[in-house]
């Protein structure tokens, strides 16, 4: 009976160890999905940030760089916005890390001036979008513990359905939902809870293409229902490209005056 007892306690021991260990690798396959295709890449993108009760949005057209230093760990990102005119020529850069707050550093040309935004801003929202700091580089899986909820069918794509709750208390966030494909990873739908556990605000992918054999997110849109507002970032399908050999000397602050053209066309 005791042999009986010790074993029975072992295997759910070693069943609890193993849905742990699942839980990670899918949220880890989605953070690499999500933002670590390829060695790195270059994409022209829009975004079309709508007021709250507005029809006709705010466009915004700009390139992003990146570079994958380690894979599932550092990166490096640069934007160089293009369109409307009072935003041309602005830069931004981002230096990716894990275990410490990220480098930031914004231009702004009509007053030549660097301004540095501290790594912990990252809850922030991104040049007046719905979307903040984090989404655009990427919160990393290790912040969070994880608990897999089941499976979905989310329009007609079969999904991992997962919880995600911070490590360490954050202002706005008490916990996220998610909705991962199972065949790609790609994070189909993502939904963030306050503490008054009310949605505030919700992510969705809704156009996938493959590109140079990478699943890629065509279109993604955040809303904020507590607000009233949409922001939606497409990416032009003609100007995306992966594997097209960047190197460190492109994410430098000399490339916040001089932006690397030769990618930006």
């Amino acid at each position: 009976m005791k042999k009986l007892l010790i074993t029975a306690i072992m295997l759910l021991i070693s069943i609890n160890l193993y849905a742990k260990d699942s839980i990670n690798d899918i949220m880890k396959k989605a953070h690499l999905a999500a933002y670590y295709m390829g060695k790195d890449g270059v994409a022209q993108m829009v975004m079309k940030v709508y007021a709250k009760d507005s029809k006709k949005p705010i466009k915004k057209l700009f390139y992003m760089l990146r570079l994958n230093n380690e894979e599932g760990g550092r990166q490096m990102f640069y934007t160089y916005f293009q369109k409307p005119s009072d935003i041309s020529r602005t830069t931004f850069l981002v230096h990716k890390f894990i275990d410490q707050d990220d480098f930031r550093r914004l231009y702004i040309p009509a007053s030549d001036k660097v301004l540095a935004i501290a790594g912990s801003r990252k809850q922030d929202p991104f040049m007046g979008s719905d979307f903040i700091y984090e989404d655009v580089s990427g919160r990393h899986f290790t912040k969070d513990n994880h608990k897999l909820l089941g499976e979905e069918t989310l329009d007609g794509v079969q999904c991992f359905v997962t919880e995600s709750t911070p490590k360490v208390k954050e202002d706005k966030t008490y916990k996220i939902k998610a909705w991962i494909d199972k065949k790609t990873y790609i994070p189909m739908k993502v939904v963030y809870f306050n503490h008054d556990k009310v949605e505030y605000r919700i992510y969705e992918s809704q156009k996938i293409q493959t590109i140079g054999n990478y699943p890629t997110i065509m279109k993604r849109v955040m809303t904020s229902p507590l607000d009233g507002t949409k922001t939606v970032m497409m990416v032009n399908p003609e100007k995306v490209k992966y594997d097209v050999g960047l190197t460190e000397s492109v994410f430098t602050e000399r490339s916040l005056k001089n932006p690397p053209m030769k990618y930006l066309k």
